[in-house]
């Protein structure tokens, strides 16, 4: 039997970093199970990249200014970093960038004595990189590469009881604010087609099945939304909206009109902001669509929402927050107020 080529190698690697990723993450306890995941995630990551590039007449090596290979000082050659990959093989677009480059970030920020209540306050992130990787991994290399018969999902209690809404609000209270406030900036930079995409935060409304069981039937069953029907999707847009109203029964209560996110923070810059700079501040941010848009529920949620019934847009507190913020610095402030389209 002929040697494996160099590329194959790499790639088991790559899938022994992402099964140790997911154990370490799904180990009972909660001792530094979130940066562990992260680590090995992100070296599954990088591996998975060098081994795509070399199958694919890639250069996964640095190289100096006559395009020979560097070599460490260990003797070893040096390899693009996870970033420099990222750039080759993904578009700014593609929100798996987004969903690794958060990971990236998250890592150098973790509070360890926090790490439990910033684990649950990213899980949809933290599963949407698993399953990023997942589905590139068999993109790129078949079926018969993939990991999804070895791992298992795990049990859980916290998310799916009746408490499930405030717990949630609870554990994101819970959380340090720096690790907070940098999420929110992360969130603030991502374009709302980004942020909504499920290969970036992957979401799911769990829906017990009730009926005869068939031999057919499994214990859970992920459906892609692009793969529904029409009359599927307007099903699951349904429960989502049940769902919604369950857990927030009057969706814009406690939202702000735009003239008193501007009392707010006026109040608090102890500075001029008026409605011509709040304008200024939504188009800056990018947290809403022009005026004139026609899809005007292309929002950044957590900021912003467009109420149909009143035609109009509101805001939320966690915008008079992110503002108060952002524009006690004097260099943004003066940046916002300068904006021009």
């Amino acid at each position: 039997m002929p040697p494996r080529p160099h590329w194959w190698h790499v790639l088991q690697a790559s899938k022994n970093e992402a099964r140790l990723a997911v154990d370490l993450y799904n180990r009972s306890g909660h001792e530094r199970q979130l940066e562990a995941f992260i680590v090995h995630m992100s070296m599954g990551w990088l591996k998975l990249l060098q081994a795509h590039a070399e199958i694919n007449g890639g250069d996964p090596y640095i190289r100096n200014s006559r395009g020979h290979r560097i070599r460490h000082e260990d003797g070893g050659w040096r390899f693009k970093p996870l970033h420099t990959l990222m750039n080759e093989y993904f578009q700014n677009t593609d929100p798996r960038k987004a969903n690794i480059n958060f990971f990236v970030g998250l890592r150098n920020i973790i509070e360890h004595r926090y790490e439990r209540n910033t684990a649950a306050l990213v899980a949809g992130r933290t599963q949407a990189y698993l399953l990023n990787y997942e589905r590139s991994l068999v993109d790129w290399f078949g079926q018969s590469e993939a990991l999804g018969s070895e791992l298992r999902f795990p049990l859980f209690l916290s998310s799916i009881t009746e408490d499930a809404a405030q717990a949630v609000k609870t554990i994101r209270a819970q959380a340090p604010k720096g690790v907070l406030e940098w999420v929110q900036d992360f969130d603030a930079e991502l374009e709302p087609q980004i942020a909504a995409d499920q290969r970036f935060d992957f979401r799911i409304y769990l829906i017990p099945h009730k009926g005869p069981k068939t031999e057919a039937d499994a214990v859970m069953t992920f459906v892609k939304p692009e793969e529904l029907s029409p009359e599927q999707r307007a099903v699951m847009d349904q429960v989502q909206t049940i769902i919604r109203e369950k857990h927030v029964p009057v969706a814009d209560l406690g939202a702000l009109r735009a003239g008193q996110v501007v009392e707010k923070v006026a109040a608090a810059l102890g500075r001029p902001f008026t409605i011509h700079h709040h304008t200024q501040a939504w188009k800056y941010f990018r947290v809403r669509p022009p005026t004139n848009s026609t899809n005007k529920q292309n929002t950044k949620a957590d900021f912003c929402r467009y109420n149909a019934a009143f035609e109009q847009y509101v805001y939320t507190e966690a915008w008079v927050t992110y503002l108060i913020r952002k524009l006690s610095d004097e260099t943004v402030y003066g940046l916002v107020l300068a904006y021009r389209d």
